[in-house]
Formats: C-alpha cells, structure tokens, sequence
C-alpha cells in the first residue's frame, strides 16, 4: 500500500529534493533516524485538544453551548498502547523521513493555481473522544467535572462560507451529520443507564448562522484579518522571518507571554492555515519551514476518517511521564491538509478534524 501510494503521488523532482537535501543534511537525518531513545521536546501540557479556531468574530465568541450538560474532550485515550509512530518508511531505494515528504506537499502546494474569490468554503469533520461531562449546577456555582462510567466518540460535520470582504456575509452550517459512537456495547448500556445524558453542546441538528461582522483567524495568539492572510509571504526565508516576528511578540507579550517552542509555533500555524484562505505560495512556503524544524518524524500512510489515505507528519512532547502526540495528515501529490490529529497517552486520538474539501467560491452556498 506505501509503495502505491508514492509511486501515485511521486510529484516531479521529488527525487532530485531528496538527494539535494540529503546532501546537506546527511550525518544529522542518519544520527535521527537512528538514534534511540531520541530526545523529548520541552514539555507542553495537554489540558485540552487544540482544535483550528476557523472563525472567530472581533470581540466576541461564538459558542452555541446552552445545554444543562456539556461534553468535556476525554484527556486519557483509553485506546491501546503509546508508540503508534515510526521513524522512516522505506519504499524501494528511497528512504522517506517527514522531511522529504513536506518539502513534497511544498512542491505539489506551489503548483496550483493562485485563484481567490468572494468567499473561503470548508467542510471538515470533527471527532472527540467523551469521558467525562460538565454539569451545570444552580445560579452562581461553578461546573462540576463528572468521569463517566463509559467512552464514546462525537462526530460532527461543518460547512463555513468566509466572506472576503467585511461588505460580505459569512455563513456556516454546524451540526451536520451528528452521530453518537461508544466503545462497546456495555458503554451505551452505561450511558442509557445514567438517563442518556447530552454529549454534545449544540442541538445535534443541522442549523445555519449568519454573521454580518469580519472574521479572524489565528496566527500564534494574535486575531488577523483574510485581508492580513493574502499579504504573508511566499518565500520560505520570509514567511519563516515572519513567523519568528510573531513568535517573539507573544513569548514578550507582558500579559500573556506565550510558552512553548518555535517549533510548536509553526505546527499550530500548519494546523490553522493550511486548510485556510492562504495563497499557494504561503502553503508552499509554511510546508517547507515546517520542514526545516527539528523532532517531526514520519508515520506512515494513514487513512483519514473520510477514507482517504495520507502520509501522517507527527510531533511529540513528553514529560512527567505523561506523552503527548499530534498529527499532520497531508497528501503529498496535492499538497492538501487532510486531517489534524491529537493523541494522548494511547493510539486512538482524542480529537480529529478532518478536512473533505475547500476553496474560493463567489456566493454563499456555492461549493468548489
């Protein structure tokens, strides 16, 4: 299935980026690959899965969480053993490590057209592991975190119409295909027995919301504007000069200095733009500054909740023995984003949001 899937998605001069950057890399990439037990990255607690904050509207967030029970991401996996990630994947003469196969995306990312229109379309799936509620008490008290008897799976689809010009609507369809997954039988029986209590913090209906304001989007902690989006660069030597400007502004932010290093910095700009309204060459150039980070190591090809088969990138944190993993699933023929994932201590993921398609559109319920 590996050997397929490169020999389908080889992009011209894949080859020829390989060796280049063999050459210059060699004694560190073969010290990586072979290196055990390699170095753990600074410690970043996990407290709750990092979801794309897609929309976001000046000066108030949109929440749609009026229900007496709200659901509470799982923070334990409860899904098997850690080490659901490898080093390399050998295909024929060709060794493959996370590097090549984002500075392939980056090849695939630069050759599309650069198009734009009056509006961003996505449509993406969300998935959340559920292993515990909040329950809303009376007037004035706090919630309370109840742990649930049992696990399960929420899954909810979105569409979102992101309007170009602050003249413009925006539009979005939440609650699409709401569905319900336990781990077993003997969870759902568990779940019935607690009176079916909601897992989920909207209707679990279809429902369309209008919004006549601008929206934001997410660079490190900073809100910017589609307009700001259009304007990142498209050079990788810019866009990571960029990157490093936003970066030292937060970590110096003196009421909200951000923890964290470059590298997690980049992996959350990946996660948030690379399904976003950003111009080839921006994609271009982010996949290829997130090659040049250090501690991302291949896992493979991968098959996103949509069906379809991805190399995974993945970055990993540990510390205070607890481990942490997130992914990148890309399809290095298009250069597309097909999924983001976040594991805890286990191999079943705490959070997927997949990405079935987007594009430019010129009016609101128009599909690319």
């Amino acid at each position: 299935m590996t050997d397929d899937m490169i020999a389908r998605l080889r992009p011209a001069r894949l080859d020829e980026m390989a060796d280049e950057g063999y050459r210059r890399r060699r004694s560190a990439d073969l010290a990586r690959a072979f290196a055990t037990p390699r170095t753990p990255l600074p410690t970043r607690r996990f407290s709750m899965p990092r979801r794309r904050p897609l929309l976001l509207i000046t000066g108030t967030a949109v929440a749609g969480l009026a229900a007496a029970v709200i659901a509470v991401p799982s923070l334990t996996s409860g899904g098997g053993a850690p080490g659901h990630a490898v080093n390399t994947v050998v295909a024929g003469p060709t060794l493959l490590d996370a590097r090549t196969i984002l500075l392939s995306a980056a090849e695939s990312a630069a050759r599309e057209p650069a198009t734009t229109g009056r509006y961003w379309y996505t449509l993406d799936r969300t998935t959340q592991r559920v292993d515990r509620i909040a329950v809303k008490p009376g007037s004035g008290k706090s919630p309370k975190v109840q742990k649930l008897p049992f696990t399960a799976s929420v899954s909810t689809s979105q569409e979102s119409w992101t309007a170009r010009s602050a003249e413009d609507r925006t539009r979005t369809i939440t609650g699409i295909d709401f569905k319900t997954a336990f781990d077993s039988p003997a969870d759902e029986t568990k779940w019935k027995d607690m009176g079916s209590p909601a897992l989920y913090g909207g209707t679990g209906r279809p429902q369309v919301n209008n919004y006549d304001m601008p929206m934001k989007f997410i660079i490190g902690q900073q809100q910017v504007s589609m307009a700001e989006l259009a304007k990142l660069p498209t050079t990788e030597a810019g866009l990571d000069k960029e990157l490093r400007r936003r970066y030292q502004a937060d970590v110096n932010d003196p009421k909200n200095p951000l923890q964290g290093t470059y590298l997690e910095y980049v992996w959350g700009t990946a996660q948030d733009l690379l399904a976003g309204p950003v111009s080839p060459g921006t994609r271009a150039a982010l996949y290829r500054v997130l090659a040049d980070q250090p501690g991302l190591t291949l896992a493979g090809t991968v098959t996103d909740p949509f069906g379809r088969s991805g190399m995974a990138i993945e970055m990993t944190t540990k510390g205070n023995s607890e481990g942490e993993s997130f992914r990148l699933i890309v399809d290095p023929g298009t250069g597309r984003l097909l999924a983001y994932q976040a594991f805890g201590d286990g191999s079943t993921p705490l959070l997927t949001e997949a990405y079935k398609s987007m594009g430019w559109t010129n009016s609101l319920d128009a599909r690319p």
